[in-house]
């Protein structure tokens, strides 16, 4: 299963081999989704922990360890087919076609193809649309 976390480190170990460290010792993969580090600067990185519930725990406990900052992310976008009114909206910014138009014109959703970008939560005009965060704490 995957895991979003959100990490925020510190000036001062913004150069250090953290999420190589991480991988080795937890046996575990990952994805990096968006990153900005820079010697000597605040840095930020976005990624996906593929591994067991335990691991992502045990993975978020040495990052704080660590001294980094590290907030869940969304795990899954809900829609909810009661108040959609099925514009379409969505699937313009949608980017990789996870949200579409059938043949009959009714929204269609493949959570199999949904990277949980969240770009449709922010532009649903009826707020049809939500993201489980589904915490790895849970």
């Amino acid at each position: 299963m995957g895991y979003n976390i959100h990490l925020r480190f510190p000036e001062n170990i913004s150069t250090e081999p953290i999420v190589c460290n991480l991988t080795r010792k937890f046996d575990l993969d990952f994805n990096i989704s968006k990153a900005q580090i820079s010697s000597g600067r605040e840095g930020y990185l976005i990624l996906e922990l593929l591994c067991s519930r335990e691991q992502a725990n045990q993975a978020k406990k040495y990052l704080e360890e660590q001294g980094i900052h590290v907030s869940d992310l969304a795990q899954s976008i809900i829609r909810d087919e009661k108040i959609c009114i099925e514009c379409g909206a969505c699937t313009a910014i949608c980017p990789t076609a996870a949200l579409y138009m059938d043949k009959n014109r009714h929204l269609a959703f493949d959570v199999d193809k949904c990277v949980v970008c969240t770009r449709c939560i922010k532009l649903c005009p009826v707020n049809a649309i939500k993201a489980d965060i589904g915490s790895v704490n849970e």
